[in-house]
């Protein structure tokens, strides 16, 4: 009898020890926080040229090394427990130049196809004009192939707009729906973060490009990037804490002083 009390009694008490690790565990991860450095792709020969790129790939021209290598050196004191980047050529290259600056022990690079540009279709390679201007026409507005009338642009249509445009207009219909770009990059936006969260936080480095990059702003931050340029090489940083995003700094390319 004496013995079946003291097993009652150490099971009641590995029972207690249990369900306060089991409490505590979800604590510690709620509390970890994941910086997410949000790195757009050097200057690459379709940027130059004004041609539609998307899932199309060309390689980064001298000034975007250049940008990648200002960008290596603007991060070289940022420790990173994780690196991520698009499985599109320049977004590697980029990724490459960045983790060879600074004390990086190794640290691999991960591609993922989720992060790839937005698919333009069969308007991929073809003049920026051609896709655009329909659009611009569509607002009463002429298309700048300078860009300088984007943010007019884009206070009339938001992605969504646009990427169903682009969309109902490719002849072939091969350009990406928004739902769709939203669906893969919500996806491995989580996945990122949710192995993030596992190692106890920390910063993540993300090499992508200037539409999706848009876009992850738009789906976790709705609102609080409007009007906001990404510029070849810039840094944008997203905290992840408790569950919730908050944008820290969008298009930076304060680092990149002349050396």
């Amino acid at each position: 009898m004496k013995c079946r009390k003291a097993l009652q009694w150490i099971l009641c008490c590995l029972a207690v020890l249990s369900g306060s690790v089991a409490q505590a565990a979800p604590s510690a991860a709620s509390e970890a926080v994941v910086d997410i450095y949000l790195l757009r792709h050097g200057k690459t020969l379709f940027n130059t040229t004004s041609q539609v790129q998307g899932w199309s790939d060309t390689p980064l021209t001298a000034a975007g090394v250049k940008g990648a290598e200002a960008a290596a050196r603007g991060l070289a004191s940022t420790p990173f427990i994780a690196a991520y980047s698009s499985d599109l050529g320049r977004a590697r290259s980029t990724a490459k130049i960045v983790l060879g600056q600074g004390e990086r022990n190794g640290l691999p690079l991960q591609e993922d196809e989720r992060f790839r540009e937005w698919n333009y279709g069969s308007f991929e390679g073809r003049p920026d004009a051609e896709m655009w201007t329909p659009l611009f026409r569509q607002q009463g507005m002429v298309f700048d192939p300078g860009w300088g009338n984007w943010t007019d642009f884009t206070h009339k249509m938001n992605d969504r707009a646009i990427a169903q445009a682009i969309h109902d207009n490719d002849p072939r219909g091969w350009a990406e729906t928004y739902p769709q770009i939203e669906a893969r990059l919500r996806s491995g936006m989580q996945d990122v973060v949710s192995k993030a969260v596992a190692a106890g936080g920390g910063n993540v480095l993300l090499v992508s490009h200037g539409g999706a990059i848009l876009s992850i702003l738009d789906i976790f931050v709705p609102g609080q990037a409007k009007n906001t340029d990404i510029p070849n090489s810039s840094i944008t940083l997203l905290r992840y804490q408790n569950g919730q995003y908050q944008l820290l700094k969008a298009g930076d390319v304060s680092y990149q002083q002349p050396r």
